[in-house]
């Protein structure tokens, strides 16, 4: 098949699905209600830099293509940003990982992850944006309408997008870390779209995510939101999935998350002790080993938590990633 009949496929099969989301949307009582969670499209071109972060000259440098308006969003009415990189001529026979970012937004662990991911699985890359086609920069306080529930309808996006690209769904897996964990493990939920979501990833990978849950102690999000649809349920989770925590994680701790239910039920889940939220920060630069016990606090003007890198947790947690795709790599031949 040519990639323009993949292209054309895929659009088409965007819109029976957006069709057969609403159809069977009473079939689940948990339900991601589409038209609430596609906030508008304004910006045609992304930022060089964001929060002081270069994009270009570390994609550049380590071989990965520049972020360009490339994936249609969920409800086709605009385009999304994204560094897509293929691997030439082997695409189906390579894994795709897709890598969905915090709500800092694209930041210079992700296009690590990135590099780690192409050095070492040999894969196709695809790092997503959520905010700035969107005109934000951020989503500090969380639970809002640019949180879980609008982030795993930008993921169905770049799977469809990866997948008409000539990706083999049953080998494109998902990264996400902080406000993307939390997207992996709300993608992978049990509700409305999940017979989407399975059709077009194998499985995640959910790094220090968001935690919070109606079901916990708290009767409102930390942000102050009630809605609960900006602070939807995770868990039953639909394919496999592997969890990283840290027990010194001040950003998304534990004490706000229905343990129990939240991990429960995925396929391994890690908690470092001592492990502060983005262990696996890049503080010598991207691509590179990062310098060890080194800490910053993070630019959230509402909880400037603190990040202390740590090579050992960095190394367990990608080996165990590694591990998670070559074994549901086999499964898929």
């Amino acid at each position: 098949m040519t990639r323009r009949f993949l292209k054309a496929l895929s659009r088409l099969t965007a819109v029976v699905a957006i069709g057969l989301a609403s159809m069977t949307s009473h079939a689940n009582d948990d339900v991601i209600p589409v038209e609430k969670y596609q906030p508008p499209i304004t910006v045609q071109h992304p930022p060089a830099s964001s929060h002081g972060w270069n994009m270009e000259r570390p994609l550049v440098n380590n071989g990965l293509n520049l972020f360009a308006a490339n994936v249609p969003s969920y409800d086709g009415k605009g385009m999304l940003f994204s560094s897509w990189t293929a691997q030439n001529g082997r695409v189906f026979e390579r894994p795709t990982i897709i890598i969905v970012h915090g709500g800092h937004g694209v930041a210079p662990g992700n296009l690590d992850t990135a590099v780690w991911a192409k050095r070492n699985l040999d894969a196709n890359i695809l790092i997503l944006d959520s905010y700035w086609s969107r005109g934000r920069t951020e989503n500090w306080l969380s639970w809002t309408r640019f949180g879980a529930n609008m982030r795993v309808l930008d993921l169905i996006a770049a799977a469809r997008f990866t997948q008409s690209e000539g990706a083999d769904p049953k080998k494109t897996f998902v990264i996400g870390d902080s406000q993307g964990g939390w997207t992996v493990l709300r993608a992978f939920t049990n509700h409305n779209l999940s017979g989407e979501v399975r059709s077009l990833l194998a499985g995640g990978v959910s790094l220090y995510p968001n935690c919070y849950v109606k079901e916990s102690i708290f009767g409102r999000a930390p942000s102050g939101s009630t809605d609960k649809e900006d602070a939807p349920p995770l868990g039953n989770y639909v394919a496999p999935v592997i969890a990283f925590t840290g027990s010194a994680d001040t950003a998304t701790p534990l004490s706000q998350c229905n343990v129990g239910k939240v991990f429960k039920g995925v396929e391994k889940w890690t908690n470092f002790e001592g492990a502060t939220h983005a262990w696996d920060s890049p503080t010598r630069g991207v691509g590179r080993r990062a310098e060890d016990n080194v800490c910053t606090r993070a630019l959230n003007k509402y909880n400037p938590f603190p990040i202390c890198s740590s090579n050992k947790f960095t190394d367990i947690t990608r080996s165990d990633i590694q591990a998670f795709v070559e074994r549901h790599l086999l499964k898929a031949q």
